[in-house]
């Protein structure tokens, strides 16, 4: 496996100082195909990708799945977020010495897939007793659970809210500030 390794690296510092017709001799020679019209420093790029996808593996099935489905776009021309259902087939992970030909398309951009809205946070129940802690700029915060709020420097407050708004001065969400509050 060492000559392996060292072959690969010799092909990649050669790379960089590839001229255009040496680097597209070198593309069709590696069995790519034709080069795709691209600036040159991105062809030397991908060339340096798709020398070491040859000898290393690609990606996963799952992982181009989940590129496929990110990258899928409808009749409409809107990206939407489920692949289509020829597009597993489209692509499988790459056995070691082995590499589909690279296909480019001068088409336009794919428009960006409309974002989805965050899960909610989950709601965190804080048993009365708790103690959380808390290190805000060189200062450790411990603040309790009372029955009806919570217990810093000997004050009650309502909510953690109004804690973490008073220890830094600004607007922040009180269980976000305590690493109590996640999404999911």
């Amino acid at each position: 496996m060492r000559g392996a390794d060292e072959d690969i690296g010799l092909q990649l510092t050669a790379i960089p100082n590839l001229s255009l017709p040496d680097l597209l001799e070198q593309w069709r020679a590696l069995g790519f195909g034709e080069a795709p019209r691209l600036p040159l420093p991105l062809v030397k790029r991908l060339l340096a990708q798709l020398v070491q996808e040859q000898t290393y593996g690609g990606l996963s099935a799952s992982a181009m799945r989940k590129l496929d489905a990110a990258a899928y776009v409808d009749e409409s021309g809107i990206a939407v977020g489920s692949s289509s259902p020829s597009a597993s087939s489209k692509h499988s992970a790459c056995p070691t010495g082995a590499h589909p030909s690279p296909t480019f398309s001068s088409s336009p951009p794919v428009p960006r897939r409309p974002s989805r809205p965050s899960p909610p946070l989950r709601q965190v129940t804080l048993a009365t007793g708790t103690r959380l802690v808390r290190e805000w700029n060189g200062r450790t915060i411990s603040v309790d659970v009372v029955g009806d709020g919570f217990v810093w420097n000997d004050v009650r407050y309502r909510s953690l809210s109004e804690i973490a708004r008073t220890v830094t001065g600004t607007r922040w969400s009180g269980p976000r500030f305590f690493g109590i509050a996640g999404r999911g």
